[in-house]
This record gives C-alpha cells, structure tokens and sequence, in this order.
C-alpha cells in the first residue's frame, strides 16, 4: 500500500481529529461527573426558552454560575406553554423557569432574587415575572447600560404585586 505525501498528512489529520473528538468526549464526561455532583446540591430550573435567543442563554449562565442546575427545552409552542403555567401575557418575557417545587420564574430575574423566593415560598404565589427584557438585567447586560425594574410576584389569584425592585446593576449579584 502506497501513500503520497499528501494521503500521509491526511491520515495524520484524521487521526488527530479523532484523538481530539476521543479526548473532548472524556473531558466532558469529566465535566459532567463532577457537574452531576455539584447539582446534587443545586435547585434545578427546567427552563423552556427559544433555541436561537441569546439573552435566555445569558440569563442560563448567569442562574447556573450561582448555584442553580439549568435544564433546557425548547417547546414548539412556548407561548401555550406559558399560558399553561399560569403565566399572563403582560407578565411575558423571552424564557420561563419552573422549579421542581412547581413555581415558575418569568424572564431576567436575578438569581439572588429566586433564591430569597424559594426559602420564603409563599403560598399564595404561583412565582415570579420580570415582563419584557429590561436593559442591564442578568443575560441583558450591554455594556454599563441598566434600567431600573421591578421583580413581579405572581398570584394564584391571577394578581400579581413587587416583589423586589432593582434600582442598581449591583443588587442583582
């Protein structure tokens, strides 16, 4: 069996892509291991956003990076999906969290914000909204930009009242 020179850095190519595809899987694998024992400890959001927005998966990194485990779907009708939680149209934004407890927590709420909720988890609340996609929140951050907003509670009533208002870029960390 011959091989040219360029056949020869073919083979080489492939077998270094493979190494490196091998490599990659046991790195994640390693990834997962030690992420699987970091979220035996984590509350899990099961968040349902649309696969191509950003500022969703900005606010995923922003909840994971601070304790919670963030499990992703991508329903064909988030909308209906909403609507299903509980969720009016006026408290809407681009992505939806639900708690394994059944609370659900709409748009760029920050992480701290659902950690004060989940220990009090009041009972006649059905979670938390940031409607539309405010400026500077987690996942919404454009350089220094930032607009003051307030953190919905969401009632079982339908009602909703402040919960929280952030009126600085540092409340949210």
């Amino acid at each position: 069996m011959s091989f040219s020179v360029t056949g020869f850095a073919f083979l080489r190519l492939s077998f270094f892509l493979s190494l490196m595809g091998v490599l990659t899987a046991c790195q994640q694998e390693n990834m997962s291991v030690a992420s699987a024992s970091e979220a035996q400890d984590a509350t899990v959001l099961q968040v349902l956003k649309d696969p191509s927005c950003g500022c969703c998966t900005g606010w995923v990194d922003h909840v994971s990076d601070r304790g919670f485990a963030a499990q992703i779907s991508h329903p064909a009708d988030l909308n209906g999906e909403k609507l299903k939680l509980g969720i009016k149209p006026e408290y809407q934004s681009c992505h939806t969290a639900v708690s394994e407890q059944g609370y659900v927590f709409e748009g760029h709420i920050p992480a701290n914000i659902i950690q004060r909720f989940m220990a009090e988890m009041p009972t006649d609340a059905i979670g938390l909204a940031v409607p539309g996609m405010p400026m500077g929140s987690p996942g919404m951050e454009i350089g220094d930009q930032f607009h003051p907003y307030d953190v919905l509670v969401l009632k079982t009533d339908g009602s909703s009242s402040v919960y929280a208002h952030v009126a600085t870029k540092a409340e949210q960390y």
